[in-house]
């Protein structure tokens, strides 16, 4: 696609906590890397899923693209203009083209404003979205488009279920007629016939209106039904990405073959193909990360490389040298739109 597709490009974005120790004089003595040098590009039109498991950065990014959080370094460009440190005014102005979709669906509602207050409070702050006098047609309309009903504008979010306050949320989010969402986690507090129903709606939004979506799921399943191209982050890095086709049916690193292994497959018949891959331990500590690569401390591949002798793992099995010394880079695979960071990422395609 040409760079004109482009919307929003982010640029070895990081964004590190300090820790500090003491009472009066208080003193770092490290920093939590929640992200660490990523780089995304979301097309127009187009929905990049970014999926991980919890800890691995991917709501800390959404906060730094939003503006809630300023990156320790990187860029932020929406348009190909550098919005990564930006002014107040032009920061507002930034949210009309970014807005986000949170993923508790009844905390990020006001409980004691009203649905048609909730949505119709971007046009006080942002008054040449919608005459005054148009103001209240206007959350109505919203509300019918997100599949409301438009006379319960004066209910509170305790009187809707779940999925009703989701579409709430999506309704207040388009207010500000934005082309980008950020969605973290939207569906992953619904029940499972709810998602499906969210999800179709956004679908049809983003085919009526044009919208660009950043996905954030935990759940490979629904960021599959949706997604265009598809991220993988863990501990703060994209370790994979490509179009979900790539990502999905040949994945180039041993931790997005582990996350597609625990995917759910419905079909009996097929539950035994491939390879079963079960995770030992947790994400490790962003305060203290493994040197090298950040997953060789958890890696099913590493000792079975011929030549892994370096048995320094808490389960106490070989690792390859290479692995535990050097960060892998986020090359090109077997297409130029496929890249994955792995020192052994044809073997995993091979398996």
């Amino acid at each position: 696609m040409p760079e004109a597709d482009v919307v929003l490009e982010v640029r070895d974005l990081a964004k590190h906590y300090p820790v500090r120790r003491g009472v009066v004089l208080k003193r770092q003595i490290g920093e939590v890397k929640a992200v660490d040098g990523v780089s995304l590009t979301l097309r127009k039109g187009r929905t990049l899923g970014l999926v991980g498991e919890s800890g691995s950065g991917k709501s800390t990014l959404a906060k730094v693209l939003v503006g809630v959080e300023k990156p320790t370094r990187g860029q932020i460009l929406v348009d190909g203009r550098d919005v990564t440190d930006v002014g107040r005014a032009e920061r507002r102005a930034l949210r009309r083209t970014i807005q986000m979709v949170f993923q508790d669906p009844y905390t990020s509602l006001n409980p004691r404003m009203s649905i048609g207050e909730i949505v119709g409070e971007a046009f006080a702050i942002h008054p040449d979205m919608a005459p005054a006098g148009d103001r209240g047609k206007a959350v109505r309309e919203l509300l019918d488009r997100v599949g409301l009903n438009p006379d319960h504008v004066h209910r509170y979010p305790h009187q809707f279920s779940g999925g009703q306050r989701q579409r709430i949320g999506i309704a207040r989010a388009l207010a500000v007629r934005p082309r980008i969402l950020l969605c973290d986690e939207p569906v992953s507090a619904l029940d499972v016939s709810i998602q499906g129903q969210v999800i179709n709606l956004l679908e049809e939004l983003q085919d009526d209106l044009g919208l660009s979506y950043l996905f954030i799921a935990h759940d490979l399943s629904v960021v599959r039904h949706i997604a265009d191209e598809v991220a993988v982050m863990y501990l703060g890095r994209v370790v994979e990405s490509g179009t979900d086709d790539e990502v999905y049916e040949r994945p180039h690193h041993p931790y997005t073959r582990a996350l597609m292994s625990a995917v759910p497959v419905p079909d009996p018949t097929r539950r035994d193909d491939g390879l079963e891959i079960m995770l030992e331990g947790d994400v490790p500590s962003p305060l203290d990360p493994p040197t090298g690569c950040h997953f060789h401390t958890r890696c099913w591949l590493a000792p079975l490389i011929e030549g892994s002798v370096d048995a320094e793992r808490p389960d106490g099995r070989p690792v390859p040298a290479v692995c535990r010394n050097d960060r892998p880079k986020l090359a090109p695979q077997e297409s130029p739109d496929h890249h994955a960071a792995c020192h052994f990422a044809a073997d995993v395609a091979r398996r």
